[in-house]
């Protein structure tokens, strides 16, 4: 057993009824670990203490924190076209700092802050293997999630103390099941009948198993304390090698019996496109962020989690294609053609 870890202490998960979290509180019941967890959404699961609430309630927050040894924070306001624009702000910022002041004020040991990779990524140029030397972007994000990720990491990263250890991971492009966002995106675009191509085909994007992630997770909390290598430290989180964000999704589409795309629009075309689509239709998937996120290189490397903490991805990308799958069929079965 780690030296700085203790039997009796109590894990609390910050949004575990969602992908990340709820793996995350998965892992530590494996290791026979004393969980709970706060979410919005109550979480069906008797072997936890199961708390709803919201991180904008301060309140709600040090309730949760009251005689927790380490927290996870990895709930968040996630980039959505729908979203009021408010609502980042006071999710991703508002909340964090409530996270913040509840763990300093009741001596909370360890926080470990899900972040993600889009804080480095400025739109312009391509992230090519990108490591943790990557600065934040020279000109604020327009884009409101990437915006108040930012900010919320550098206050996590400005908290970590001799009595509060904080690390910070960086997921890149995450899928699993209760996947929200990712995966779902592209399948609902193609149930509309506008399954497309952008761009030629060449970028690349790193893409990371929710497992994994949570696994990451874990084993920096068992290897953070204060004055450890990982305090006040941020990692990116990927697994397997990269590939078109486009190649990636098509085994996804296909096994739910949607056709392949027939249809491709270059990257100089798509982006103007994307422009007018935000003015005619502010609440689509097709806007300028998404353009980008296909149609630039977004890599990362892990290397540093390797390293500092030993981290390696424990779940094949074919095991995670199959468990990811069967939540799919589940939860939207056969295209309606």
């Amino acid at each position: 057993m780690n030296e700085h870890t203790n039997e009796n202490e109590t894990f609390l998960v910050i949004g575990g009824a969602g992908m990340l979290g709820y793996e995350i509180v998965l892992q530590l019941l494996k290791k026979g670990k004393r969980v709970r967890v706060l979410d919005i959404k109550m979480l069906d699961d008797s072997r936890v203490e199961a708390v709803t609430g919201d991180i904008r309630d301060p309140r709600a927050v040090r309730a949760a924190c009251e005689g927790v040894t380490t927290v996870f924070q990895t709930a968040a306001a996630v980039w959505d076209p729908a979203l009021p624009g408010r609502v980042y702000d006071e999710v991703n910022v508002d909340g964090n700092r409530n996270v913040v002041a509840a763990c300093q004020s009741l001596g909370v040991a360890k926080l470990v802050f899900t972040s993600t990779m889009d804080v480095v990524v400025d739109g312009a140029r391509p992230v090519v293997d990108g490591d943790e030397s990557l600065p934040y972007p020279a000109v604020v994000p327009k884009d409101p999630y990437s915006r108040t990720k930012i900010t919320a990491e550098k206050m996590m990263l400005s908290a970590n103390s001799p009595n509060l250890a904080v690390c910070v991971l960086r997921p890149a492009g995450m899928y699993g099941a209760r996947d929200k966002y990712h995966v779902p995106n592209i399948i609902k675009t193609a149930r509309s009948g506008l399954n497309i191509r952008l761009g030629n085909g060449s970028a690349k994007f790193s893409h990371v198993y929710s497992e994994n992630v949570a696994y990451a997770h874990v084993l920096a909390a068992e290897h953070l304390h204060p004055g450890s290598r990982v305090a006040g430290q941020a990692y990116f989180v990927t697994d397997h090698e990269p590939e078109n964000l486009f190649d990636f999704m098509a085994p996804f589409l296909a096994e739910l019996g949607f056709p392949p795309a027939r249809l491709r629009i270059p990257s100089s075309l798509a982006y103007p496109l994307a422009w007018v689509s935000e003015r005619v239709s502010p609440k689509s998937n097709f806007n300028r962020f998404a353009v980008i996120q296909t149609c630039i290189d977004h890599t990362f490397s892990h290397d540093k989690a390797t390293k500092d903490f030993g981290y390696r991805p424990i779940v094949s990308k074919e095991e995670a294609f199959k468990r990811t799958m069967a939540w799919l069929k589940k939860e939207w079965g056969k295209p309606k053609c």
